[in-house]
């Protein structure tokens, strides 16, 4: 009988290690978006990767701040547009055998975006009208809503030929300014990339010009600094002659400063051990300390 004892108590014992086992390895608990979303453990890493990108890019004066509407995050190229024009009454242009990969890809890219959650942002990806040969370019975006209301409000004269009002989805904005005429186009991003009006029309002006004399029009680039860069992210043309002023560029360069500092103070208390950034938390944490996000 005592025998018999040993060997149940040995199973027991056995039975119990394996189950501590298998609690140590299974994945990680999901974590719930400020939304109430739900990241998976096999999305996290990519939804990071966006919002680091994100963050460390122009992008951060649209998720910590209102200081511009929309924000371009990442480019991705896919070899999936049609290069012939003959086949454009085809049907079956994409093959899955062929193009399989690249659709997958482009489905997990938009799982991921889908799952983002914060309060008055919206990530939205959209095609480019032109196609480069066989690829297609789908721009990853993020629009502060609130902002992008009062901007289709103040430019109704421009945004409300399209019929796009205050309360319009962002994504709806986004494409049809993409597949607006070239000028339309231009001044439609200008203003939703947070650009100064004067910058916005002397784009236009210059695009026109140079279309007549093939020339490209003299200018100077006001450079506001990002995490990743100090030129080159958030950056707008002016014209040659024309001097810079406080009440416009500086408050915009001085405004972003102050975002840019902030970020870089709390940027490292969030680093893996790769030195990549555990982003969504960041921005889970930033909103839990303050729904408005913004500090005026």
């Amino acid at each position: 009988m005592k025998k018999y004892n040993y060997t149940a108590f040995l199973l027991i014992l056995l039975l119990a290690l394996s189950c501590k086992s298998k609690q140590q390895t299974a994945a990680p608990v999901y974590q719930i978006g400020i939304g109430g979303s739900i990241i998976g453990y096999q999305e996290q890493p990519l939804i990071d990767s966006i919002l680091q990108t994100a963050l460390d890019y122009e992008a951060l004066y649209t998720l910590l701040d209102d200081i511009k509407p929309m924000s371009s995050v990442k480019l991705y190229r896919f070899p999936l547009a049609n290069p012939d024009s003959a086949r454009q009454t085809n049907a079956n242009i994409v093959d899955r055998e062929k193009h399989g990969r690249h659709l997958d890809r482009l489905y997990a890219v938009q799982q991921a975006v889908n799952r983002i959650d914060f309060p008055d942002l919206k990530f939205v990806l959209v095609p480019y009208k032109s196609a480069q040969d066989s690829f297609r370019i789908v721009q990853l975006s993020v629009v502060r809503i609130s902002s992008l209301d009062s901007l289709l409000q103040a430019k109704e004269a421009f945004f409300g030929q399209f019929g796009l009002v205050p309360g319009a989805d962002p994504a709806t904005v986004v494409s049809t300014i993409e597949n607006a005429g070239r000028y339309e186009r231009n001044r439609g991003y200008g203003y939703l990339f947070g650009y100064p009006d004067y910058a916005v029309d002397f784009f236009i002006e210059a695009a026109v010009e140079s279309a007549k004399t093939k020339k490209i029009l003299p200018r100077k680039f006001f450079q506001i600094p990002v995490y990743a860069r100090e030129a080159g992210s958030f950056t707008y043309a002016y014209p040659e002659d024309h001097t810079p002023t406080a009440a416009i560029d500086s408050t915009i360069y001085y405004r972003s400063g102050k975002v840019l500092e902030k970020y870089k103070n709390i940027r490292n208390n969030y680093l893996n051990a790769d030195s990549t950034v555990r982003a969504y938390q960041l921005l889970q944490d930033m909103y839990k300390q303050s729904p408005s996000i913004t500090d005026k």
